[in-house]
This record gives C-alpha cells, structure tokens and sequence, in this order.
C-alpha cells in the first residue's frame, strides 16, 4: 500500500505543475484557436485527409497564426510565410528540429548526366504507351534516383525495387497523418503489450520497419558487393563508400542518406510532374507558348538539354506556376520547439508542433492574384510575388529540403522533353478544372498527386517521332 505521505506529495506535486502550466499560460496565453473537447482537444476536429483546407478554413477565423490541441500537445498552425521565416529563419536553433512521431519513428527505430538519358527513355515510353502516364511518370521518377542514389539500371516494365519503393513510400506516407495512429496522440501507448486496446500500430510497424529496411539494405548492399567485384558504377553511395576516410561505422548515415534519394527524390518528383502534364492538358494556351518557346530555341532536330534552361524563361514560368499550383506537399515539414517561447505575445509551449500551411501560402490571394488559376505569365513581371522554392514547396530556413537542385533541374528536363515532342489534350471523362477540393483531381495523403485522368498524348510530328525512336540506340 502507498504511505499517505507518499499521496500527499504525488497530490501536491500534480497541483503545483498545473498550477505552473496555468500561471504560464496568464503570462503569455496560446494562440487562439478553435475549442476543443475535454481530454482529446481537437483530435476529431481534423478530417484524415485534406488537413490544409480544414486549416485554411480555421484561419480565416483565427488569422495566420493559430494553435490547436490534441490530448494536451499544442500545435501551431502557420500559413504566412513572413511568420513562418521568423520561426525557421529568425529563431531557427529553437525550431530546427522535426518533431519524432512515435510510427513514423517505430519505421527506423531497432536494436547529372543520367537525368538526361532515363529522361529519354520515359519519353519513348510515353510513345510505346500513351494511356499508361502515371506508371511511366512513377517508373522515370524511381528510376533517376535509383541511378543518382546506387547507380542501378532499372528494368523495363516491372522493377522490383520501383514496388519496394512503391510500398515502402505508401506506407511511410500512412505514419505521416495526422491522427492516423492513436500513439502519435498518445505516446505512452509504445510502452504497452501488443494485446493491449490501441496496440494494433505495433503489429503495422513492425510490417512496416520489415520493409523499410529492405529498401535501405539491399540496393546498399548491392553497390557493396560491386565494388567488391569492380563493377560498381558511379553513383552517391559508391563515391562515399569509396572516400579514403570511410568506415563501416558511417555505413548507417550512408544507408539513410541514400535511401532519402531513392524514395523521397522519386516521389517529390513524379508529384510534381504528374501535376504539371495535368495543367498542360487543362490549359492549352500555355503548352503551346512553351512549345512556340522550345521550337524557336530547340528546333525540331534535337532535344533539349540543361544548356538551353536560361533561354526558356516561359517553360520556366510555366514549371514555376505548377509547383505554386500543385504543392505536392500542402502541409511542408513540421518542426518542434526546443524550448518555451514567446511570439507576438502569444506562449509556444516546448514540445509545440509547427505546422505550415504550405498549400494556402501558395494560394493566397493577397500575394497572388487569381490563386486558384494557373497563369505562368505572373513569374515575368519585374517583380514577380514569392517563388515557390521559397519557403514553400522544398521548406524553409536551416531545414530546407537539400534535393532542390535535383528535383528542379530533374522536372526542366523532363518538362522540357515532353512538350519538345508531344501534345497533351483532353478527352470524354479528363478534369475540366484543376479542382483541389476533396472531389476534385488531387488524393488527400500527406505527399499529393494528381488522381489518375483520362488524356490523349499524340507526337507532334514525324520528326519528333523519329526523335523518340532513335532513342532505341541508346537503350
């Protein structure tokens, strides 16, 4: 039995931290924010999918600067870039962090010239199999970071590493939902048995980390035993694990750098060019100024490459509208405060979760006018409004996604190529408008895609169709 002295001191203790809790939040309070209910907060106030319009639509009540409560953890919802750059420029040693959910951690936890050439090839691809364009956008996409990542060749037609990678990035986009796993709401629940109630997620993760962990081993250990045998191509994995200071003890730091290219790359990028052949087809008038620009810069006799991007100013408008358009992640990346803070007068409590609205950043219409509309013409102003690679579609501050080059000079290729060679249009049953609600042409997982739409892709020409058969030589 507990002594009474014991009861009286553990009493005591929960008074006086939540008398501190409440003294604190009279000093500075939390950002307001909608009510939520006793114990989980506004835990079944956030729909599973689509978070960044039900955020859009708190903010207009709440302003840009918003917090939410989810079985006691605060979390801040930020849709102005200018806040967002105090947070993650400004104060970033207090917010450089990325918060650790519990699932998506139970994954890890356990004791440039081949751009050029796969972009070549997707193209013949969409040739052969026109109707098939979310398959050959995912196979071009797997495959340049396979290359870039291990220097692998993928196999025409079904590659086992592309449906691991398929898999494994379904999966890890499963752990990133908000609320998807009632652990990531209640931690304590990774401490219990698997029989206990609310502890199905350890089965999942364990299924999970299982394939998480053949995606990051075996293309690693592959390039290993090349290079035992000499055959290794060049790739980011063989050149670190051919560095004269490399030891097996950076083998782990390897392995995850690595497979961040192989899955993130491929998945970022095949958002991102799905989304943008989507807009071609629903607005003509802006493919055929990019492929007025291409012939007049290119011509007919070859393809495009990376020493005609500064000559293309409206094939670059173009890509720039489509990743303000279609951010492939609406949300951005989370971070997690260090300490307590103060912003605006307003408590951040340590522990807070960050969150920006990356989508409606995208889509404001003080900073963008017509935002639901895709006009390239508004990056060749003088002074054009925020660029999307700023803060929005690759993050912000210290914490900026590191594959921005990559994923830039990927999509001007491979945009370039495929209006160099083919029309994109509409037919019975294709979207009539690039809707972004719930029903519209967008999936709601936290890494959004277009869903798949009926098109018609056509060569331009016969020169161009020679083009895309000479390709066969270098296949």
């Amino acid at each position: 039995m507990l002594s009474l002295e014991f009861l009286a001191a553990l009493a005591c203790a929960c008074i006086a931290y939540v008398g501190y809790q409440f003294s604190r939040q009279l000093r500075n309070p939390l950002p307001p924010g909608p009510n939520g209910l006793p114990l989980v907060g506004n835990a079944l106030n956030v729909p599973g999918s689509f978070q960044w319009l039900k955020f859009r639509e708190w903010s207009k009540q709440y302003g840009s600067f918003y917090s939410l409560n989810f079985f006691g953890k605060t979390m801040v919802v930020i849709s102005s870039p200018q806040i967002l750059s105090e947070f993650t420029e400004k104060r970033h040693l207090n917010y450089s962090e990325r918060p650790k959910l519990p699932m998506a951690q139970a994954l890890r936890d356990e004791s440039g010239d081949g751009k050029g050439l796969l972009s070549r090839r997707m193209m013949r691809a969409m040739l052969d199999n026109p109707t098939n364009l979310a398959d050959n956008i995912r196979h071009w996409s797997t495959s340049l970071a396979l290359k870039i990542a291990y220097g692998y060749e993928t196999k025409s037609g079904r590659d086992e590493f592309i449906t691991l990678a398929d898999t494994v990035l379904r999966q890890f986009a499963h752990t990133q939902k908000p609320g998807a796993f009632m652990v990531d709401l209640l931690p304590f629940l990774k401490h219990v048995p698997t029989w206990f109630p609310g502890a199905a997620f350890k089965t999942t993760a364990n299924v999970y980390r299982n394939n998480f962990h053949e995606m990051m081993d075996i293309p690693f250990n592959m390039v290993q035993e090349q290079l035992k045998r000499g055959t290794a191509k060049q790739s980011f994995t063989t050149d670190l694990l051919s560095a004269e200071d490399y030891s097996a003890d950076k083998d782990y730091a390897l392995k995850t750098s690595a497979v961040t290219i192989y899955g993130g790359a491929a998945d970022t990028t095949a958002g991102q060019y799905h989304g943008f052949l989507l807009l071609m087809m629903l607005y003509p008038d802006a493919r055929k100024k990019a492929q007025q620009e291409l012939d007049r810069v290119v011509g007919p006799d070859r393809l495009p490459d990376y020493s005609d991007r500064d000559r293309l100013p409206y094939l670059e408008a173009c890509i720039a509208e489509a990743m303000r358009c279609h951010v492939v992640a609406p949300l951005g990346g989370m971070r997690v405060a260090a300490q307590d803070d103060v912003y605006d007068g307003f408590l951040i409590p340590r522990g807070a979760l960050i969150q920006p609205n990356a989508w409606q950043m995208a889509h404001d219409p003080e900073v963008y006018e017509n935002p639901m509309e895709y006009i390239p013409e508004r990056w060749l102003v003088p002074n054009p409004p925020l660029h999307p690679r700023d803060g929005i579609s690759f993050g912000s501050g210290r914490r900026i996604c590191p594959g921005i080059v990559l994923a830039e000079s990927s999509l001007f290729i491979g945009t370039a190529m495929f209006l160099s060679l083919f029309d994109i249009y509409a037919v019975d049953g294709s979207p009539t408008f690039f809707d972004q609600s719930e029903n519209g042409v967008l999936d709601g997982e936290p890494l959004c895609h277009p869903k798949p739409f009926k098109s018609r892709i056509k060569v331009r020409s016969a020169k161009a169709e020679a083009l895309v058969k000479s390709i066969d030589h270098e296949l």
